[in-house]
């Protein structure tokens, strides 16, 4: 921010509080500041102006102000894309139409001091090998090297697929078995048929239902 000092030492004198600005842009980068105007006497039109150097990267929204005592004028400024590094002229302040000019100069970009930004930085991980390179790299060989690996995972899954098959087979036989025992019993033992019915009923859903239940806990189902 810039502070102009209007009639404080005298009629129509001109004050900076900086008599330069150094404002770091990047290319294609734009900021916003305000130029504060302080007059210490009459209201007066105020004009300001900058060099044809920055006339296309310093826009200045109020350029006439009407200063009573104190007024704020925004500004923008900007390079472009394609433009330089460093933009460099002069903001005029004029007063009562002209009768007094004073200036401040201003930089706009990147200070010249500074490392050009083309540079690019390579930090030393970076010529580390990929960890996830490596372990690609180690997962990949030729198709000997991974034989034992797909035997071992094919002859694991036919296990399982066996077991769950002569388990499932073996089960059906015992509670068949059960229940026909079940309803021999009940019948030698001179129950009424009507009994036995609705017991074999009974009987019957339990088989199902326990017969359901190896079917969706077995691993060949899942």
């Amino acid at each position: 921010m810039q502070v102009v000092h209007i009639n404080r030492l005298e009629l129509n004198s001109i004050e900076f509080d900086t008599e330069s600005m150094e404002i770091p842009l990047s290319p294609g980068e734009e900021q916003s500041f305000e130029i504060v105007i302080i007059n210490y006497s009459s209201p007066t039109h105020v004009h300001i102006s900058v060099s044809d150097t920055l006339k296309h990267n310093v826009l200045i929204l109020e350029d006439n102000p009407y200063v009573t005592h104190e007024d704020y004028i925004p500004v923008v400024v900007r390079i472009p894309f394609d433009g330089k590094k460093i933009y460099q002229g002069d903001v005029y302040v004029t007063v009562s139409h002209g009768a007094k000019k004073s200036s401040f100069s201003m930089i706009l970009g990147q200070p010249l001091g500074s490392k050009d930004a083309n540079c690019v930085q390579i930090d030393d991980s970076l010529s580390a090998p990929n960890e996830i390179y490596v372990k690609n790299k180690r997962s990949t060989g030729t198709w000997k090297e991974q034989l034992p690996s797909i035997s071992a995972g094919v002859l694991k899954n036919g296990y399982e697929h066996m077991v769950s098959k002569v388990t499932l087979f073996l089960s059906g036989i015992l509670l068949l078995l059960l229940f026909i025992l079940t309803v021999s019993s009940i019948f030698a033992n001179g129950i009424s048929p009507a009994l036995g019915f609705y017991l074999s009923i009974v009987l019957s859903i339990l088989f199902t239902a326990f017969c359901v239940y190896l079917l969706l806990k077995l691993p060949i189902f899942k």
